[in-house]
């Protein structure tokens, strides 16, 4: 299972960190000691994945699609 989530890089130690929400860790079933794959994105990834949202609206702030009838798929 992916999960997508927003992280506050921290000070840990000499390193640096990421807080897993609980209710994430919940779901996935994370325990100490786990290890995961991580994804850090380009900035130019980014700038790609925001311009795709801009251009499907799903940034523009209006409201969810909410269909009409609810007998058609």
């Amino acid at each position: 299972m992916t999960e997508v989530f927003e992280a506050k890089v921290r000070k840990v130690g000499n390193s640096l960190g990421i807080i897993i929400p609980k209710d994430i860790v919940d779901m996935v079933g994370l325990h100490q000691g786990d290890t995961i794959p991580v994804c850090i994105p380009s900035a130019q990834i980014e700038k790609r994945n925001n311009a795709i949202l801009e251009m499907a609206g799903i940034n523009s702030g209006k409201p969810d699609f909410v269909r009409e009838r609810d007998d058609r798929y």
